[in-house]
């Protein structure tokens, strides 16, 4: 039996367009058309996948498509560490920045924003 190490999920600060979108998927028209050249074995695949799944053909499609991209773009937004890595992580926020005299300067000069 394989020990696992718990995962902790890191998730990026901000508004992600794509996880808005998924999350108020409304029923819409579909005028888009996406038109693919496959092989004779993936066509085969894709079509037996489908039936295999229940699905019509585009259902099957655009699904393991909307699916696949949301992920992708996920791996943009998230974050896994293990325990150990979180661990480190977590050390390193804790240490204590070092002064640097030329940067204090800068954010010692008034804004050239106004107030």
């Amino acid at each position: 039996m394989l020990a696992t190490t718990p995962a902790i999920r890191v998730r990026g600060c901000g508004v992600c367009a794509y996880n808005e979108a998924m999350a108020t998927i409304k029923p819409e028209m579909r005028d888009e058309r996406l038109h693919l050249r496959l092989s004779p074995t993936d066509d085969g695949l894709i079509r037996a996948a489908a039936e295999a799944a229940n699905l019509s053909l585009t259902e099957f499609v655009v699904q393991a498509a909307r699916t696949s991209a949301a992920q992708v773009l996920a791996d943009r937004d998230h974050g896994v560490l293990d325990a150990d890595a979180w661990v480190v992580l977590e050390k390193r926020l804790a240490k204590k920045g070092r002064r640097r005299p030329a940067t204090a300067e800068v954010f010692s000069r008034p804004s050239p924003f106004g107030k």
